[in-house]
């Protein structure tokens, strides 16, 4: 930690603590996956809880997978989470005594907290997934409920033992195409006393008083991990060159309620000129907005994420929606703001209260700064409330807040094309950061439709639901790859809201090369999830795929369609599919050739072998190096030109095998001359062969 947390507050007496029933604490981290966001919550103890996650927490590339955003999930290092920050902030009331009296206000600057439960649940257990007979995901080890609102929720209760507080927070996904890029994350806070969890010895509890707080709630996000890796050649989690802001726009899709418009904050990456370490592109240009590549100008950190709230209660014994809410969506800072200020100014800052003001835009147009400030915070503070304790009544007052969380971009063909145009010098800097700013308009679509869900769920209506996944199983074979898939049980083929039979379709998808779009591997080739087989038979179960090349890399992923006869939703009548993203297979097939029968035909593709070896190379494994035309059986030997071993192993079965360039020892080769020794050779009945010696050249 960086900095010494600041605490004023005065001697409070403790009383027992009342027991609490809770799920079991020991259970496994929690992963919402549902849909094309990737949040994973790994980081189920320490400072902060799960509600407050500091960004020193994600200080480095290994360290930030405590907590894990990804959007969409299966493009290459697409994390742009660093930190999730609510501090409570008291009022000028502060808190006040069951005789009336009011104590002295304090303000805790990290809020720290812990995690008490976890709990995750789903509609369905999560597909299986066998490639070449390895299974690639454990056992679901959480709940399964059909009867479940949302495809996927996720609970959990933080306690924030500075101020008796325990915050519930549920989190609902959505695999219905129409909510694929939202999360609604609905938070509680109840007015318990607590300072100890139940399980710890002994508990405490704070005596009967009132409290008066507001509640500033922020996400921070930043560009995408691999935006960080093409600019700056590293990683960075606070936001060196992001700016945030907030607008307003009225609902489209949810007419006729007390909450008009959405009050939207959000962040986006821009241009720095402080920043170290950032060359000029080959066009001559330093704006490096978007994350432009520095081969091909792909824009990399086109992503808009945000929030906003949906509901908050007006008051512990009101539960209808306070649309006077937000109070505020203020602007600050973790460097200058988090880490660097003791004052107890800084509540007045995150509540809005301060010079800077309660609605202002990002820092440059307030005049501010002229450049970004590294770690931006855009809050959405809600209050203030008046929680009580009265124990002796039965009393701990709670109140709750719902927000949408999503994440808005143009599409990756209008990144990489707007990106070449910007590097090729057809359109101008300012041309290129106005159009990754259309990226608002997904992000308020996307937030709009959480806000429909939610208004839906509220009113005790479901929300259309696809067909769930199926299992998959994918077998590579000579000159093609066998795809099979299956569901579990018949009841898989009825809709899970309405109970009736509306399946349609399976598709199957095929992508190429490396497992993530746009992963350096592919040497910017462009491969992409191709829709490749569709059949209307449910009874057709099997996809043979012929159209491959021996020794590339395939994944896979199979979907279910229904008819849309059961949708009621956005679209009506649309037809529903399954998430691609639940069933990828992580590990790659390969078609190969059956093993000879005949010697004297080994070959080594490629040859020479170069790290970049265009089309005689392997897309997305470019230190792949394949042996052809084996026999059946036989041991594979590699020396160095002057004789040394490198490495050895037997082979049997296919025609071909591959090499990763490395040693018995796991090293990397060097540039060189080698020697590949075929010995031992046997044909399909038995038959001996005689040995082969292919010489090939490495250039690495």
């Amino acid at each position: 930690m960086r900095w010494k947390p600041l605490l004023f507050v005065v001697p409070v007496l403790f009383i027992p603590l009342i027991s609490l029933a809770q799920p079991d604490t020991t259970a496994p981290p929690m992963m919402i996956d549902v849909n094309a966001i990737k949040w994973g919550f790994n980081k189920i103890k320490g400072e902060g809880g799960l509600i407050n996650e500091y960004s020193w927490t994600f200080a480095t590339y290994t360290a930030q997978r405590d907590f894990e955003f990804f959007w969409p999930q299966d493009w290459y290092l697409s994390n742009m989470l660093y930190q999730i920050f609510s501090p409570l902030c008291l009022t000028d009331s502060g808190i006040v005594d069951t005789a009336g009296i009011r104590h002295q206000k304090f303000f805790h600057i990290t809020n720290p907290g812990t995690t008490d439960w976890t709990w995750e649940r789903r509609r369905y257990r999560p597909p299986d997934i066998v490639v070449d007979g390895v299974k690639l995901n454990p056992p679901y080890r959480w709940q399964v409920d059909p009867a479940l609102v949302a495809d996927e929720v996720c609970e959990f209760e933080d306690l924030m033992p500075v101020y008796g507080i325990r915050a519930h927070v549920k989190l609902y996904a959505f695999s219905n195409p129409e909510l694929s890029d939202i999360i609604l994350w609905e938070t509680t806070l109840k007015f318990t006393g607590e300072i100890k969890l139940p399980r710890e010895k002994p508990p405490k509890r704070l005596p009967d008083q009132t409290i008066e707080f507001w509640w500033p709630f922020s996400i921070s996000f930043g560009p995408s991990i691999a935006g960080n890796r093409e600019v700056y050649g590293g990683y960075g989690f606070e936001g060196e060159d992001d700016l945030d802001s907030w607008f307003k726009r009225p609902s489209q899709l949810v007419i006729g309620t007390p909450r008009r418009d959405l009050l939207i904050a959000y962040y986006w990456d821009t241009y720095s000129k402080n920043l170290a370490g950032t060359p000029r592109y080959p066009n001559g240009s330093l704006d490096n907005s978007g994350d432009p590549d520095r081969v091909v100008g792909h824009l990399y950190s086109t992503q808009i994420p945000g929030y906003a709230l949906l509901y908050a209660s007006k008051s512990p014994s009101d539960a209808s929606d306070d649309t006077t809410q937000p109070f505020s969506i203020p602007h600050a800072t973790i460097v200058k703001d988090l880490w660097g200020r003791r004052d107890f100014g800084l509540r007045d800052t995150y509540i809005g209260m301060d010079s800077r003001g309660r609605f202002p835009l990002d820092a440059i147009t307030q005049g501010w700064v002229t450049q970004p400030e590294k770690g931006p915070m855009r809050f959405v503070t809600v209050g203030p409330y008046r929680l009580t304790k009265d124990e002796a009544h039965n009393r701990y007052d709670s109140v709750t807040f719902v927000y949408a969380i999503g994440v808005g971009s143009i599409s990756w063909e209008a990144a990489d094309s707007i990106g070449k145009a910007w590097f090729n010098k057809q359109i101008a800097d300012q041309q290129k950061d106005d159009f990754i700013l259309t990226g608002k308009d997904s992000l308020f679509n996307a937030l709009d439709r959480a806000y429909w869900a939610w208004t839906r769920l509220r009113q005790g209506q479901r929300i259309p639901a696809p067909p769930p996944p199926p299992d998959v199983n994918v077998q590579s074979g000579p000159d093609r790859i066998f795809v099979r898939w299956s569901y579990p049980d018949p009841s898989y083929f009825r809709d899970a809201v309405t109970g009736a039979d509306d399946w349609y379709a399976w598709r199957v998808y095929r992508k190429k090369g490396a497992y993530y779009v746009n992963d350096p591997l592919d040497q910017y080739s462009g491969e992409h999830w191709e829709l490749i087989y569709e059949t209307h038979d449910r009874n057709q179960t099997m996809y043979i795929d012929t159209n491959v090349v021996r020794g590339v890399s395939y994944y896979y992923a199979v979907t279910a369609v229904d008819d849309g006869s059961q949708n009621n939703g956005i679209f009506p009548g649309q037809k529903l599919e399954s998430s691609r993203y639940a069933n990828r297979t992580q590990m790659p097939a390969s078609a190969f050739k059956p093993g000879l029968s005949i010697g004297g035909k080994v070959r080594v593709v490629p040859n020479p072998a170069t790290v970049a070896a265009g089309p005689l190379g392997f897309p997305g494994t470019p230190d792949k190096i394949l042996f052809v035309n084996l026999p059946v059986k036989c041991t594979l030997s590699i020396y160095t030109e002057t004789g040394d071993l490198v490495k050895r192993w037997d082979h049997y079965g296919k025609a071909d095998d591959e090499w990763d360039q490395r040693t018995a020892d796991n090293q990397y080769v060097a540039s060189g001359i080698y020697l590949l020794a075929v010995t031992g050779a046997e044909g399909l009945n038995g038959e001996k062969l005689p040995d082969q010696f292919v010489k090939f050249v490495i250039v690495r």
